[in-house]
């Protein structure tokens, strides 16, 4: 079975399409499927836009709490009650779409562990960018970020990837960041756990309604967690023995 797992927080606007289109793919495929939507602290109609699509959709489990905790304790909580052999979690803006699990599950039948979308490869395709200095930030942080951790991966933060279901029940329970930052930190994991990676090019578009903060603050979070990485995880190996 295949676990779709999506975080959201207040999505009421954006949930919908994006439910519609994972929920035909689903049917239309001859595995079994579930859906998870994690709705993270929202206060907004969420909860009931979900609950309609249930009509629809019977394996769509809707998880709520609240306060609001971030998008790497929704994932976490979404992958773990999970039931699926295979475990993917993308975006409720549909950045990436569904149909690209496809590809990522022939990798998995590969013998790799871990699937990750990857908007730096020659191959992707992006059909709607960010704003030219937030691209141009995010890519100079990705390079920064190579060095500092010691990993060779393009693209740590889009919000595709696929996971079986031991590498999933192994990385997550030792999450520390709750944040979005959260998808570096099991990547560094995985890697130095000597788990199998494949990056894969997507076809990505870039959602105008985003609420990723920027600026200052932001920038100077995200160092102190990226340098913070190597002492969270001190007991792994310091360098992976390929």
């Amino acid at each position: 079975m295949l676990s779709i797992i999506i975080p959201a927080f207040n999505e009421e606007k954006r949930l919908p399409e994006c439910l519609e289109k994972t929920i035909n793919f689903a049917l239309d495929q001859k595995y079994s499927t579930e859906i998870i939507v994690v709705c993270d602290g929202c206060t907004d109609g969420t909860v009931t836009i979900c609950n309609n699509f249930k009509n629809t959709y019977t394996n769509l489990k809707v998880i709520q709490y609240s306060p609001n905790r971030g998008k790497g304790f929704a994932v976490k909580r979404g992958i773990l009650e999970a039931g699926g052999n295979t475990r993917l979690f993308m975006d409720a803006d549909c950045a990436v779409p569904i149909e690209t699990v496809t590809n990522f599950l022939m990798q998995i039948e590969e013998g790799y562990d871990i699937v990750i979308g990857a908007r730096g490869l020659k191959d992707t395709k992006i059909i709607a960018h960010q704003k030219i200095l937030r691209e141009a930030a995010g890519k100079l942080f990705g390079r920064f970020q190579k060095l500092v951790l010691g990993i060779p991966f393009h693209d740590t933060q889009c919000g595709f990837k696929l996971f079986t279901r031991k590498a999933a029940e192994f990385i997550f329970p030792l999450l520390n960041y709750e944040c979005s930052y959260f998808d570096a930190e099991l990547i560094y994991i995985a890697y130095n756990n000597k788990l199998k990676i494949k990056e894969m090019p997507v076809v990505w578009r870039h959602d105008g309604m985003t609420r990723m903060p920027i600026g200052a603050s932001r920038t100077i979070d995200l160092f102190r967690k990226l340098f913070n990485l190597k002492y969270l995880h001190k007991k792994l190996p310091a360098k992976r023995n390929e």
